[in-house]
């Protein structure tokens, strides 16, 4: 994946975590992965300079990087989340795409959502702006 991504292993299992997980906060990634703000911040960076995920600031979102693309808002307790990983995840969306409506239990594990959500992105399916 790092190689596919042309970036070192730790931005690019970090880039994993947006498409697949519905709340990839900072801090939570932070938590899962071990590493300080300054690694966090470093590993978006590089993200960024590749077009993989856009810097930015969202509602609820607690994080500072996205998938490039549309983003859904949504009410407590429903996770804002990007567009492009609602059919993934569950998310039912409004009809104009901009407001989670519902989401359900996950219908996957997360090994299996990392790995459903990079077929998506190296199968010509994935997240543009």
């Amino acid at each position: 994946m790092a190689r596919h991504l042309g970036v070192q292993e730790a931005p690019a299992a970090y880039y994993l975590q947006v498409p697949a997980l519905d709340a990839p906060a900072d801090r939570r990634v932070r938590r899962w992965m071990g590493w300080s703000r300054q690694e966090l911040r470093a590993a978006g960076a590089v993200l960024a300079e590749r077009g993989l995920l856009v810097e930015d600031k969202r509602p609820r979102a607690g994080r500072t990087v996205f998938l490039p693309g549309p983003w859904a808002h949504a009410a407590a307790p429903l996770p804002p989340m990007e567009r492009w990983k609602a059919p993934l995840l569950g998310a039912r969306l409004s009809a104009d795409g901009d407001t989670v409506q519902d989401t359900q239990l996950p219908e996957h594990t997360p090994p299996d959502l990392f790995a459903l959500a990079w077929r998506r992105v190296t199968g010509g399916q994935a997240p543009v702006g």
